[in-house]
């Protein structure tokens, strides 16, 4: 058994980081193949090499995630287009990813496998509106996360398990692990929003459109406090902003 596992301290050893470290990624689940043996911690090797690869992928190593990326961020990084064509998911996917510029190690392909593997599992569309990323099993990540938000040109069957066509594609391509998991939380929290789907439907411009984000996440959303900064009285709260 021994060779097929490793413990805390080799782990930390392999990550380059502290066994306490290493404790507290367990504490926040973000150690997804870790079993207890015994009562102690344990870890398939083969699992250990596959993850650190994916971790560092990107150029990003465990201590670099960004946990405060924001949506509006990651869009601002990333794209928003109009009037994709696409009579299918296929087709409409492979016109997004022909708008991306070709850089670094990014392979499209094994991208969109990626996503159609984790969509083949459940359809991410809702209310009209499609939330795609990568799927976990085979982990595709980028130098920076960014969020690409695609308008369709006409309204495309993605197989909903509402069975309302889908007219808008949020692609989430992340620089990790733990910012995929971050962006999509406070993705589908917004999208859990009437109102925001709504002025989303309507599709303005991008710099309408990210300002309006960035207010509707921290409206719905505020961002952790830091270590240093000090406590403030809760402001009352106010309705949801709307585009004008």
């Amino acid at each position: 058994m021994d060779r097929l596992f490793v413990g805390v301290r080799e782990l930390a050893q392999q990550m380059g980081v502290s066994e306490k470290t290493v404790y507290r990624m367990l504490n926040d689940n973000q150690i997804p193949f870790a079993v207890k043996i015994g009562g102690q911690w344990r870890f398939r090797k083969d699992s250990v090499e596959k993850w650190i690869v994916s971790q560092m992928e990107g150029g990003r190593a465990e201590g670099s995630i960004n946990y405060r990326i924001t949506v509006s961020d990651a869009l601002a990084n990333g794209s928003v287009l109009y009037r994709i064509h696409g009579s299918n998911r296929d087709e409409a996917l492979d016109e997004l990813f022909a708008t991306l510029p070709r850089t670094g190690s990014f392979n499209a392909k094994d991208c969109k496998f990626s996503i159609l593997a984790r969509e083949a599992l459940a359809p991410s569309s809702l209310s009209g509106i499609a939330c795609m990323a990568p799927s976990s099993d085979h982990p595709v990540f980028l130098e920076r996360s960014l969020v690409i938000l695609a308008y369709l040109e006409e309204p495309v069957n993605f197989k909903a398990l509402d069975e309302i066509p889908a007219m808008a594609i949020f692609l989430i391509l992340a620089a990790n692990a733990s910012e995929q998991a971050i962006l999509e939380t406070r993705l589908r929290r917004l999208l859990m929003e009437a109102n925001f789907v709504a002025e989303l439907k309507k599709q303005p411009a991008r710099k309408e459109l990210g300002l309006y984000i960035q207010e509707m996440e921290n409206s719905l959303l505020r961002a952790p406090k830091r270590s240093d900064e000090k406590s403030s009285p809760k402001p009352e709260a106010a309705a949801s902003p709307t585009l004008s």
